[in-house]
């Protein structure tokens, strides 16, 4: 998928789910075109709020699956518990996905992530650059992540 415009925190949605659609027209050869739809199709229904997040999440992630984000090692039952802490504080918009790269049973992913902290009048947005690893295997019968392992840039926020 190749963005034809530059993405912002207000066109990110619209942006994320054409290229969801997008790849919906692509026909699925291998299990590494499956893994990339799951990542796009992820993208494209991914919600702002926390409840709508959970949905999501707990339809692409394997209940014991490994999380490196947010402070480090943690199992998905505690990355939820890190994610509300983290909207607990702050807003946050996911960019599309800028490249996404499948090897094997990994598909990679870089995008920006829009953070905004909660209580401040006229509050700065952070705009962050992430790569994650989303390591595939079938759980269940169903292809999920069994290991995510993301990374980024700070985006300047204050510790």
């Amino acid at each position: 998928m190749r963005l034809t415009e530059k993405a912002t925190i207000e066109n990110a949605k619209e942006l994320r789910i054409n290229a969801m659609e997008e790849i919906d027209k692509k026909e699925i050869s291998s299990i590494q075109d499956e893994m990339e739809k799951r990542m796009y199709d992820w993208w494209g229904t991914w919600q702002p709020d926390y409840e709508g997040w959970l949905k999501c999440a707990d339809s692409l992630y394997a209940p014991n699956a490994v999380i490196n984000a947010i402070g480090g090692e943690q199992i998905y039952s505690d990355y939820r518990t890190s994610m509300k802490d983290q909207r607990d504080r702050c807003s946050m918009e996911m960019g599309p996905i800028l490249q996404s790269i499948v090897s094997e049973d990994t598909v990679a992913l870089c995008y920006e992530m829009y953070l905004t902290p909660k209580g401040l009048d006229n509050p700065p947005v952070f705009t962050m650059m992430v790569t994650e690893f989303n390591k595939f295997e079938e759980v269940d019968g169903k292809l999920m992540v069994t290991r995510l392992d993301l990374y980024t840039d700070g985006g300047n926020m204050p510790q």
